[in-house]
């Protein structure tokens, strides 16, 4: 299936966070994006499912406190849930509680049609020298950078955005998230800048509170971590709302990407 070792699988301990809040354009009475059934299934059994293909042991789901009581009647034993109410921050110090192994995985609720093959590349990415291994996908859309006087154009060779799963250490992590403060937009570079991961150049995109917009991997970045990538994959996206939930049903082969005759019904 995989060329990831017995002995790393074994090491790592997948944490699912299903901590986004229900958008616009989901099912009515859906609590939590990665709730929403898409061909059938919850996006989240999915998700378990690719991670149980992954060989890896069944996950921690930490959840938001609304969220919980409906991902624990859905997963069952297939999972352990527990609530936070801290954010992204507040949740990833609660997963170092709860789990005992050196090897943390984190995986983003939402980002529930990452295939196998871009999980197992994270675990096959593991070595001594690495600190973290995550998932990147190349920028397709025109990139600018705001200044005062108006607009400059950015080289997307130079760019990637971050998906999921994060494969951090866990010694590693303990340091990030003792670090105040640090990790989220109001952290990051001025636009333009690079990051020092194998010339990737990443924002952070989480939206809201400080907290709600923390980014474990910017705040590792922060106290020296040595990160590696691997290629993400374009089914990798978050689900978050009616256009990311039609964006899915196109990936699985659910409905047809009629975009393209929108676009030239506008140029008739």
């Amino acid at each position: 299936m995989t060329s990831v070792t017995e002995q790393t699988v074994g090491a790592v301990r997948p944490i699912v966070l299903a901590l986004a809040p229900p958008a616009p354009g989901l099912s009515e009475g859906v609590v939590a994006p990665c709730l929403e059934a898409v061909g059938g299934a919850r996006l989240i059994e999915r998700l378990l499912d690719t991670l149980a293909e992954a060989g890896l042991v069944s996950p921690l789901v930490i959840s938001s406190q609304s969220a919980a009581p409906a991902l624990r009647a859905l997963l069952g034993e297939r999972a352990r849930v527990l609530p936070s109410s801290g954010g992204r921050r507040g949740a990833l110090a609660l997963a170092l509680a709860e789990a005992d192994e050196d090897l943390l995985l984190l995986h983003d609720a939402e980002r529930a049609l990452t295939p196998v093959s871009v999980v197992s590349a994270v675990l096959d990415a593991v070595a001594d020298e690495v600190d973290a291994v995550l998932p990147v996908a190349a920028l397709t859309d025109s990139v600018k950078a705001v200044h005062a006087h108006g607009l400059r154009n950015i080289d997307r060779s130079t760019l990637a955005g971050m998906q999921s799963p994060r494969l951090l250490r866990r010694t590693l992590l303990e340091r990030a998230l003792a670090q105040p403060g640090r990790g989220g937009l109001e952290d990051s570079p001025d636009p333009g800048s690079e990051l020092d991961l194998d010339r990737v150049a990443a924002r952070g995109s989480r939206a809201g509170s400080p907290q709600e917009r923390y980014d474990e991997i910017l705040a590792a970045l922060d106290v020296g971590a040595r990160a590696r990538t691997v290629h993400g994959s374009h089914s990798g996206f978050a689900v978050l709302d009616r256009l990311s939930l039609w964006q899915a049903q196109i990936s699985l082969g659910l409905a047809r990407d009629t975009s393209h005759r929108h676009g030239l019904a506008r140029q008739a």
